[in-house]
């Protein structure tokens, strides 16, 4: 055992590391803790590029803790409740950081800390318990640099502060995700035709909003006259460039004409309904799918029968994703008729209907899924998951709360597969309320 050992710790670095890379951090701590070689190899900057690190507590982070972080090169962090003291010190020993996570009460104070932060591009505000208010929003309008802003909160005040933001004008992503008020209509419309870079937007509790088509319709063919803050007047741009669309919590009446030719570049739609729309046929999400050629990634929550959407999905679908949806053989048939050939990722989570049989004739129905979600799916048994082996491009499949598949199933589907495709199981989140956790992951 011991020549063993020794032959291997001769391998090449670079294959070490690449070995290292499929490794949890759990598994990196072990390795990292037996010399001081290894300990080298695991701090590698290489093994870490995608890391965010959550601080609990910055008041128990030692001079070695840090030294840490900067040898990996850790570039974001998710700050919870901490001095101010503290935080200075992190900005101090920290001063590339990209990303940041502010979780904690006073948002203000903390954000005036990060003021040094020149390379900081993804700020996100997560409090629900903060308001929005004039000073808060202000401050964030200092970060010029910024390319993804989240802020989610109870409640926004004052309908003309949002202007602030649209002194953002390199944001490529915007959220903004409130429990209780949410933006005005007014104010939203004013900083979107006032950021020429904004490809991704997310809005919740869009249900209390009486005409959505306001926010996205041009402000010289209405009668806002909302004006810019501390005299700032960015230039309005004509056309929005919106790519990714996001609304939770939505029950609204369909988009006007003018609203959607605003979002006629919009590839990447989500929305969940947060009640069963009165009209089936003139509903907002029948509107966009019918007007926007251009989607190509769906993502639908919402817990009545899919056959209402089937038969006016996109016809070459890349991604859907349906969550607590009633299914039937004939819906999902549908489906394969139309995007069979095209469909690389499929998400069928918590939805009811689903029938043993109905899984069995995915990989015929689907076969170039590349991802497949059946997180939920008690009716996973292990032949269906052996049948996926048929499934010759898939990459990763999502299970969870599963009592049929054992770790010798599991590991019988590894070597089938040539351990090509990763067994995630975890929950999916639920679509219906904000999770601004994974906003920012990088």
């Amino acid at each position: 055992m011991t020549k063993v050992g020794h032959h291997w710790l001769n391998l090449p670095q670079d294959i070490m590391l690449e070995i290292f890379r499929y490794l949890t951090p759990e598994e990196k701590a072990n390795i990292r803790a037996t010399c001081k070689y290894l300990q080298q190899l695991v701090d590698h900057p290489t093994l870490w590029t995608n890391s965010t690190i959550v601080l609990k507590s910055l008041q128990s982070c030692n001079s070695p803790f840090w030294r840490t972080l900067r040898k990996r090169r850790i570039r974001s962090v998710v700050i919870k409740e901490t001095a101010q003291k503290q935080w200075q010190r992190m900005v101090n020993l920290l001063p590339d950081l990209t990303a940041v996570t502010i979780d904690v009460k006073k948002n203000l104070e903390s954000l005036r800390a990060l003021r040094s932060l020149t390379n900081l591009q993804k700020l996100q505000l997560r409090n629900k318990l903060q308001v929005l208010d004039q000073d808060l929003l202000r401050e964030v309008a200092v970060f010029k640099q910024l390319t993804h802003l989240v802020l989610c909160t109870s409640l926004f005040v004052q309908n003309s502060s949002l202007c602030h933001l649209a002194e953002l004008t390199k944001l490529q992503a915007l959220t903004l995700h409130a429990r209780q008020k949410s933006p005005s209509l007014t104010s939203l419309q004013y900083i979107l035709f006032r950021l020429p870079k904004l490809r991704e937007l997310s809005l919740s509790s869009v249900d209390k909003w009486e005409n959505l088509s306001l926010c996205f319709t041009s402000p010289e063919m209405t009668n806002s006259k909302l004006t810019g803050c501390d005299g700032f007047e960015p230039h309005c741009i004509p056309l929005l460039q919106l790519e990714k669309l996001s609304l939770l919590n939505i029950i609204n009446g369909p988009l006007s004409e003018a609203a959607l030719r605003q979002l006629s570049n919009v590839c990447s739609l989500s929305v969940s309904l947060s009640k069963p729309p009165i009209s089936m046929n003139s509903n907002f999400v029948h509107s966009m799918l019918e007007n926007l050629p251009s989607i190509i990634e769906l993502e639908l929550s919402w817990n009545g029968p899919l056959a209402e959407y089937v038969k006016i999905l996109p016809s070459d679908l890349a991604s859907l994703d349906l969550i607590n949806s009633r299914l039937s053989n004939v819906d999902v048939q549908l489906l394969s008729d139309s995007s069979g050939k095209t469909l690389k990722h499929l998400g069928l989570v918590l939805c009811s209907g689903i029938t043993e049989i109905m899984l069995k004739r995915l990989p015929k129905q689907f076969p170039f899924l590349q991802s497949l979600d059946l997180s939920g799916c008690r009716l996973l048994k292990p032949d269906i998951l052996l049948g996926f082996v048929e499934l010759a491009f898939l990459k990763e499949i999502v299970i969870s709360n599963n009592p049929h598949l054992t770790d010798a199933i599991m590991k019988q589907f590894r070597t089938l597969t040539d351990n090509r495709v990763h067994v995630a199981q975890k929950n999916k989140r639920n679509h219906s309320q904000c999770d601004c956790n994974f906003i920012l992951s990088l």
